[in-house]
């Protein structure tokens, strides 16, 4: 909470200067609200065990006090991470699932983050996971599905240099070892370069999104006399790939590679409330 206050205080004196603010708030205005979701989120933490029905009340309220200072035009990973406990807290599992992948999205290297986004992930039902050949191959390549970009463009750019440093010196001098050093720093050059090819690649030509609401029916097509997709509906918190935006309706794709339509109201992009905002991050 603190490293947000520090952060926020810093984005309002640059916002100021360089964006317009949606809400038009003040930075004393901001730093207020900023003090009350906290203190609302402190107070409903204390009611937890004693007085549960006042302490959702109150995580609610801190959750739409944080989701003010986004509105303002403040967009930070560690205010990304607040509201995402809030409406954990809540019981809002769709937006807490959102919020956290907003919030690693800017602090990729965070590992509190992490952990919440694991442990929100593993709260969502039913749970739609890929099948044992591709479950396989993403454990195989968790560098490439877990690590964040910029670990693995440093990682290409390590190896790559090496490779034409280790060929330079061997055309001045030989040395042992040559064909060893130079295939391995190849094969992680290559490896890591792909990877991070097809991440920005991926990430241009997609969103990812999240379901805010339960019961939501997955259909064969954009309206509502479509047969459903599925025997069951689908609920908060699963993630999905988008295909093709309507004004009303997503085309979604799940984890294991089914797809249909979803209404629009019942999910949220994940880029799209940080590319509305742009502020400082």
């Amino acid at each position: 909470m603190k490293l947000a206050i520090v952060t926020i205080l810093l984005s309002c004196l640059w916002t100021s200067q360089s964006f317009a603010i949606d809400l038009d708030l003040t930075r004393d205005q901001q730093v207020k609200i900023l003090d009350e979701a906290q203190a609302s989120y402190d107070k409903a933490a204390s009611l937890l065990r004693s007085d549960p029905e006042s302490a959702d009340a109150m995580f609610r309220e801190s959750s739409d006090r944080f989701q003010l200072l986004i509105d303002s035009g403040i967009i930070n990973g560690d205010l990304y991470y607040d509201l995402g406990n809030a409406c954990l807290q809540s019981g809002d599992l769709g937006r807490a699932v959102v919020n956290y992948l907003r919030a690693d999205a800017l602090n990729p290297t965070d590992p509190r983050i992490e952990a919440n986004l694991s442990h929100a992930r593993s709260l969502v039902r039913p749970q739609v996971t890929k099948d044992g050949s591709d479950a396989l191959l993403h454990r195989l390549t968790f560098w490439h599905h877990g690590w964040p970009v910029k670990w693995r463009l440093v990682l290409f750019a390590s190896a790559w240099t090496i490779l034409w440093a280790s060929i330079l010196i061997r055309i001045w001098r030989r040395y042992p070892g040559f064909l060893w050093f130079t295939g391995i720093a190849a094969v992680v050059a290559i490896a890591f370069g792909a990877s991070t090819f097809i991440s920005i690649a991926s990430s241009d030509a997609s969103q990812q999104g999240v379901l805010i609401r339960d019961d939501v029916v997955v259909r064969k097509g954009n309206a509502e006399s479509y047969s459903p997709q599925f025997e069951q509906p689908v609920n908060q918190g699963l993630e999905f790939r988008v295909l093709e935006q309507r004004p009303d309706w997503l085309h979604i794709e799940l984890n294991n590679g089914e797809s249909g339509w979803i209404p629009r109201s019942d999910a949220e992009i994940v880029s799209e409330e940080m590319t509305a905002n742009m502020a400082i991050i």
